[in-house]
Protein backbone atom coordinates (compact mmCIF):
# COMPACT_ATOMS: atom_id res chain seq x y z
CA UNK A 1 0.00 0.00 0.00
CA UNK A 2 3.02 2.39 0.93
CA UNK A 3 4.77 2.16 -2.38
CA UNK A 4 1.79 2.36 -4.41
CA UNK A 5 1.34 5.87 -2.72
CA UNK A 6 4.19 7.43 -3.83
CA UNK A 7 5.24 4.75 -6.70
CA UNK A 8 7.44 6.27 -9.59
CA UNK A 9 7.98 9.65 -7.99
CA UNK A 10 10.28 11.18 -10.91
CA UNK A 11 7.39 11.52 -12.98
CA UNK A 12 5.83 14.06 -10.82
CA UNK A 13 8.77 15.65 -9.28
CA UNK A 14 11.22 17.13 -11.21
CA UNK A 15 14.63 14.80 -10.24
CA UNK A 16 17.45 17.16 -11.13
CA UNK A 17 17.24 19.51 -7.79
CA UNK A 18 17.42 15.65 -5.47
CA UNK A 19 20.46 13.54 -7.15
CA UNK A 20 20.84 10.00 -6.26
CA UNK A 21 23.29 9.68 -3.35
CA UNK A 22 24.80 6.64 -3.98
CA UNK A 23 26.76 7.07 -0.48
CA UNK A 24 24.07 5.93 0.95
CA UNK A 25 24.06 2.53 0.06
CA UNK A 26 26.77 1.80 2.65
CA UNK A 27 24.02 3.47 5.48
CA UNK A 28 22.26 1.37 7.92
CA UNK A 29 18.98 2.16 7.01
CA UNK A 30 19.49 0.97 3.54
CA UNK A 31 21.73 -1.94 4.64
CA UNK A 32 18.62 -2.92 6.87
CA UNK A 33 16.63 -2.35 3.84
CA UNK A 34 18.30 -4.52 1.46
CA UNK A 35 18.37 -7.15 4.41
CA UNK A 36 14.60 -7.46 4.87
CA UNK A 37 14.22 -7.85 0.68
CA UNK A 38 16.41 -10.92 1.50
CA UNK A 39 14.78 -12.31 4.49
CA UNK A 40 11.31 -11.47 2.92
CA UNK A 41 12.95 -13.72 -0.19
CA UNK A 42 13.20 -16.64 2.37
CA UNK A 43 10.01 -16.12 3.75
CA UNK A 44 8.33 -16.19 0.60
CA UNK A 45 10.65 -19.09 -0.66
CA UNK A 46 9.06 -21.27 2.67
CA UNK A 47 5.57 -20.27 1.80
CA UNK A 48 6.37 -21.72 -1.87
CA UNK A 49 7.71 -24.79 -0.91
CA UNK A 50 5.40 -25.72 2.09
CA UNK A 51 1.99 -23.72 1.29
CA UNK A 52 0.68 -25.56 -2.17
CA UNK A 53 -1.20 -23.09 -4.46
CA UNK A 54 -4.75 -23.47 -4.80
CA UNK A 55 -5.87 -26.16 -7.66
CA UNK A 56 -8.23 -23.53 -9.06
CA UNK A 57 -5.40 -21.01 -10.09
CA UNK A 58 -3.94 -23.57 -12.67
CA UNK A 59 -7.02 -22.62 -14.49
CA UNK A 60 -5.38 -19.24 -15.59
CA UNK A 61 -2.72 -21.02 -17.27
CA UNK A 62 -5.06 -21.28 -20.48
CA UNK A 63 -5.22 -17.75 -20.61
CA UNK A 64 -0.97 -18.01 -21.59
CA UNK A 65 -1.85 -18.38 -25.11
CA UNK A 66 -3.11 -14.71 -25.00
CA UNK A 67 -0.51 -13.38 -23.15
CA UNK A 68 2.10 -12.00 -25.82
CA UNK A 69 -0.92 -10.70 -27.07
CA UNK A 70 -2.46 -8.72 -24.04
CA UNK A 71 1.37 -7.74 -23.45
CA UNK A 72 1.90 -6.60 -27.08
CA UNK A 73 -1.52 -4.62 -27.00
CA UNK A 74 -0.35 -2.79 -23.66
CA UNK A 75 3.27 -1.69 -24.79
CA UNK A 76 2.03 -1.03 -28.02
CA UNK A 77 -0.27 1.67 -26.80
CA UNK A 78 2.05 2.69 -24.36
CA UNK A 79 4.66 3.34 -26.54
CA UNK A 80 2.74 5.59 -28.99
CA UNK A 81 1.32 7.28 -26.71
CA UNK A 82 4.70 8.32 -25.60
CA UNK A 83 6.18 9.18 -28.72
CA UNK A 84 3.18 11.21 -29.57
CA UNK A 85 3.58 13.17 -26.24
CA UNK A 86 6.99 13.97 -26.46
CA UNK A 87 8.66 11.12 -24.01
CA UNK A 88 10.30 7.95 -24.17
CA UNK A 89 9.25 4.63 -21.76
CA UNK A 90 8.45 7.20 -18.96
CA UNK A 91 6.58 10.55 -18.39
CA UNK A 92 9.47 11.81 -16.83
CA UNK A 93 12.06 11.28 -20.17
CA UNK A 94 11.53 13.58 -22.30
CA UNK A 95 13.75 13.74 -25.79
CA UNK A 96 15.14 17.35 -26.77
CA UNK A 97 14.10 18.82 -30.10
CA UNK A 98 17.46 17.84 -31.36
CA UNK A 99 17.60 15.36 -34.51
CA UNK A 100 18.77 13.04 -31.66
CA UNK A 101 15.90 13.34 -29.56
CA UNK A 102 13.33 13.28 -32.86
CA UNK A 103 15.41 10.08 -33.84
CA UNK A 104 14.39 8.49 -30.49
CA UNK A 105 10.75 9.06 -30.81
CA UNK A 106 10.34 8.04 -33.96
CA UNK A 107 11.72 4.69 -33.60
CA UNK A 108 9.75 4.42 -30.34
CA UNK A 109 6.58 4.70 -32.27
CA UNK A 110 7.73 2.55 -34.84
CA UNK A 111 7.98 0.05 -32.30
CA UNK A 112 4.79 0.90 -30.72
CA UNK A 113 3.01 0.52 -33.85
CA UNK A 114 4.80 -2.87 -35.00
CA UNK A 115 3.74 -4.38 -31.02
CA UNK A 116 0.68 -3.31 -31.35
CA UNK A 117 -0.47 -5.03 -34.62
CA UNK A 118 2.19 -7.90 -33.93
CA UNK A 119 3.92 -6.89 -37.32
CA UNK A 120 8.06 -7.88 -37.58
CA UNK A 121 8.20 -8.51 -33.96
CA UNK A 122 10.96 -9.48 -33.40
CA UNK A 123 12.67 -6.54 -35.64
CA UNK A 124 10.77 -4.50 -32.82
CA UNK A 125 12.21 -6.28 -30.08
CA UNK A 126 15.51 -5.45 -31.07
CA UNK A 127 14.74 -2.30 -32.09
CA UNK A 128 13.24 -1.29 -28.74
CA UNK A 129 16.41 -3.14 -27.28
CA UNK A 130 18.83 -1.07 -29.42
CA UNK A 131 16.29 2.51 -28.29
CA UNK A 132 17.47 1.77 -24.48
CA UNK A 133 20.98 1.64 -25.03
CA UNK A 134 21.15 4.92 -27.69
CA UNK A 135 18.88 6.90 -24.89
CA UNK A 136 21.68 6.96 -22.17
CA UNK A 137 23.29 9.47 -24.46
CA UNK A 138 21.01 12.00 -23.96
CA UNK A 139 19.77 10.39 -20.91
CA UNK A 140 22.00 8.52 -17.98
CA UNK A 141 22.26 4.69 -17.36
CA UNK A 142 20.19 5.24 -13.97
CA UNK A 143 17.01 6.43 -16.06
CA UNK A 144 17.40 4.06 -18.46
CA UNK A 145 17.69 1.00 -15.76
CA UNK A 146 14.86 2.36 -14.23
CA UNK A 147 12.88 1.47 -17.21
CA UNK A 148 15.12 -1.95 -17.45
CA UNK A 149 11.53 -3.68 -17.55
CA UNK A 150 11.10 -2.44 -21.38
CA UNK A 151 14.66 -4.70 -21.49
CA UNK A 152 12.82 -7.92 -20.62
CA UNK A 153 9.66 -6.67 -22.80
CA UNK A 154 12.52 -6.94 -25.75
CA UNK A 155 13.81 -10.67 -24.95
CA UNK A 156 10.44 -11.86 -24.35
CA UNK A 157 8.70 -10.93 -27.60
CA UNK A 158 11.96 -11.59 -29.54
CA UNK A 159 12.28 -15.43 -27.91
CA UNK A 160 8.35 -15.78 -28.57
CA UNK A 161 6.85 -13.63 -30.98
CA UNK A 162 3.64 -12.09 -30.99
CA UNK A 163 1.40 -15.21 -30.27
CA UNK A 164 -1.28 -16.41 -32.47
CA UNK A 165 -3.17 -12.74 -32.81
CA UNK A 166 -0.82 -10.74 -35.21
CA UNK A 167 0.18 -10.11 -38.54
CA UNK A 168 3.17 -12.06 -38.21
CA UNK A 169 0.76 -15.34 -38.47
CA UNK A 170 -0.86 -14.49 -40.75
CA UNK A 171 2.36 -13.50 -42.89
CA UNK A 172 3.74 -17.33 -41.75
CA UNK A 173 6.70 -15.46 -40.12
CA UNK A 174 9.02 -18.65 -38.76
CA UNK A 175 10.79 -18.25 -35.04
CA UNK A 176 14.03 -17.85 -34.77
CA UNK A 177 14.66 -19.26 -31.54
CA UNK A 178 12.84 -23.48 -31.59
CA UNK A 179 14.39 -24.48 -28.01
CA UNK A 180 12.02 -26.33 -25.90
CA UNK A 181 13.63 -24.38 -23.11
CA UNK A 182 12.48 -21.07 -24.60
CA UNK A 183 9.29 -20.40 -22.88
CA UNK A 184 11.47 -21.07 -19.32
CA UNK A 185 14.10 -18.91 -20.59
CA UNK A 186 11.48 -15.40 -21.98
CA UNK A 187 9.31 -15.72 -18.41
CA UNK A 188 12.58 -15.66 -16.52
CA UNK A 189 13.84 -12.53 -18.21
CA UNK A 190 11.21 -10.98 -18.39
CA UNK A 191 10.12 -11.54 -14.39
CA UNK A 192 14.33 -10.80 -13.43
CA UNK A 193 14.05 -7.31 -15.22
CA UNK A 194 10.73 -6.03 -13.72
CA UNK A 195 11.90 -6.65 -10.43
CA UNK A 196 15.34 -5.51 -11.30
CA UNK A 197 13.69 -2.67 -12.57
CA UNK A 198 11.27 -2.09 -9.74
CA UNK A 199 14.14 -2.78 -6.90
CA UNK A 200 16.55 -0.18 -8.44
CA UNK A 201 13.66 2.57 -8.63
CA UNK A 202 13.25 1.97 -5.15
CA UNK A 203 16.60 2.93 -4.40
CA UNK A 204 16.74 5.93 -7.26
CA UNK A 205 13.60 7.44 -5.94
CA UNK A 206 13.34 6.77 -2.11
CA UNK A 207 16.30 5.10 -0.29
CA UNK A 208 19.33 6.49 -1.70
CA UNK A 209 16.91 10.11 -2.93
CA UNK A 210 14.77 10.55 0.58
CA UNK A 211 14.42 14.48 -0.70
CA UNK A 212 12.82 13.17 -3.86
CA UNK A 213 10.46 11.09 -2.14
CA UNK A 214 9.70 14.13 0.26
CA UNK A 215 9.24 16.55 -2.08
CA UNK A 216 6.28 14.91 -3.57
CA UNK A 217 4.55 14.66 -0.15
CA UNK A 218 5.11 18.31 0.30
CA UNK A 219 3.63 18.95 -3.16
CA UNK A 220 0.94 16.45 -2.33
CA UNK A 221 0.39 16.09 1.37
CA UNK A 222 -2.57 13.68 1.30
CA UNK A 223 0.14 10.82 0.00
CA UNK A 224 1.00 10.69 3.19
CA UNK A 225 -1.85 8.54 5.09
CA UNK A 226 0.25 7.72 7.91
CA UNK A 227 0.70 11.36 8.66
CA UNK A 228 -2.20 11.78 10.99
CA UNK A 229 -0.32 8.58 13.26
CA UNK A 230 2.56 10.90 13.65
CA UNK A 231 4.65 9.36 10.90
CA UNK A 232 6.84 12.17 9.35
CA UNK A 233 7.41 12.36 5.60
CA UNK A 234 10.65 11.25 5.45
CA UNK A 235 10.20 7.63 7.99
CA UNK A 236 7.05 7.69 5.19
CA UNK A 237 9.16 7.74 2.13
CA UNK A 238 11.76 5.55 4.07
CA UNK A 239 8.76 2.31 4.53
CA UNK A 240 7.32 3.22 0.80
CA UNK A 241 10.81 2.73 -0.58
CA UNK A 242 10.96 -0.58 1.71
CA UNK A 243 8.13 -1.82 0.47
CA UNK A 244 8.96 -1.32 -3.06
CA UNK A 245 12.44 -2.74 -2.27
CA UNK A 246 10.79 -5.97 -0.74
CA UNK A 247 8.33 -6.50 -4.08
CA UNK A 248 11.01 -6.35 -6.32
CA UNK A 249 13.48 -8.34 -4.66
CA UNK A 250 10.62 -11.14 -4.21
CA UNK A 251 9.71 -10.55 -8.05
CA UNK A 252 13.32 -11.21 -9.24
CA UNK A 253 13.39 -14.40 -6.41
CA UNK A 254 10.58 -15.70 -8.70
CA UNK A 255 8.58 -16.69 -5.40
CA UNK A 256 5.49 -16.26 -4.93
CA UNK A 257 5.13 -14.82 -8.53
CA UNK A 258 1.26 -15.01 -9.22
CA UNK A 259 0.21 -13.25 -6.22
CA UNK A 260 2.73 -10.55 -6.26
CA UNK A 261 1.91 -9.92 -9.52
CA UNK A 262 -2.05 -9.33 -7.77
CA UNK A 263 -0.43 -7.56 -5.74
CA UNK A 264 1.34 -5.31 -8.12
CA UNK A 265 -1.53 -4.64 -9.85
CA UNK A 266 -3.53 -4.02 -6.89
CA UNK A 267 -1.12 -1.00 -5.87
CA UNK A 268 -0.69 0.60 -9.02
CA UNK A 269 -3.89 0.85 -9.18
CA UNK A 270 -4.39 2.81 -5.64
CA UNK A 271 -3.12 6.01 -7.55
CA UNK A 272 -5.06 5.85 -10.68
CA UNK A 273 -7.94 8.28 -9.09
CA UNK A 274 -4.99 10.71 -8.10
CA UNK A 275 -2.52 11.11 -10.95
CA UNK A 276 -4.82 10.33 -13.77
CA UNK A 277 -3.93 9.07 -17.04
CA UNK A 278 -0.13 9.87 -16.57
CA UNK A 279 -0.09 7.35 -14.17
CA UNK A 280 -2.17 4.99 -16.36
CA UNK A 281 -0.08 5.43 -19.34
CA UNK A 282 3.05 4.81 -17.56
CA UNK A 283 1.73 1.95 -15.64
CA UNK A 284 0.27 0.16 -19.12
CA UNK A 285 3.83 -1.60 -19.07
CA UNK A 286 3.92 -2.99 -15.69
CA UNK A 287 0.02 -3.81 -16.35
CA UNK A 288 0.97 -6.15 -19.41
CA UNK A 289 4.11 -7.92 -17.58
CA UNK A 290 1.85 -8.51 -14.69
CA UNK A 291 -0.53 -10.27 -16.93
CA UNK A 292 1.79 -12.73 -18.77
CA UNK A 293 3.37 -12.86 -15.14
CA UNK A 294 0.24 -13.76 -13.58
CA UNK A 295 -1.24 -16.11 -16.63
CA UNK A 296 1.93 -17.89 -16.38
CA UNK A 297 4.46 -17.21 -13.60
CA UNK A 298 6.52 -20.30 -14.61
CA UNK A 299 7.28 -22.74 -17.48
CA UNK A 300 6.70 -25.20 -15.18
CA UNK A 301 3.59 -26.09 -16.43
CA UNK A 302 3.04 -28.20 -19.56
CA UNK A 303 -0.22 -26.41 -20.30
CA UNK A 304 2.31 -22.75 -20.27
CA UNK A 305 4.97 -24.13 -22.69
CA UNK A 306 2.65 -25.48 -24.85
CA UNK A 307 0.70 -21.89 -25.33
CA UNK A 308 4.32 -20.03 -25.10
CA UNK A 309 6.26 -22.24 -27.60
CA UNK A 310 8.18 -19.87 -30.20
CA UNK A 311 5.47 -19.21 -32.79
CA UNK A 312 5.00 -15.97 -35.13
Amino acid sequence: MLAGRIAHVKWFTDPRAHPTDWSLLLSFPVIAAIAIALGAVGVAFVIQHRVPEPTVMKTFERFARIAPTALGLHVGIALLAFAALGMLFSPNLHPSDEPLGRAILVVEAMCGLMLLLGFATRAAAILLALLGIAAMQPFTFESILENVHFLGIAIFFFIVGRGPFSLDRLRGVRPPVRRAEAPAWALTLLRLCLGLGVAFTALTEKLLDPGLAQALLAQRPELSVLRPLGLGDGQFGYLAGLTELVIGVVIASGQLTRPVMAIGAFIFTLTLPLFGWTELLGHLPFYGIMFVLFMAPSADSWTVRRHLRPAA
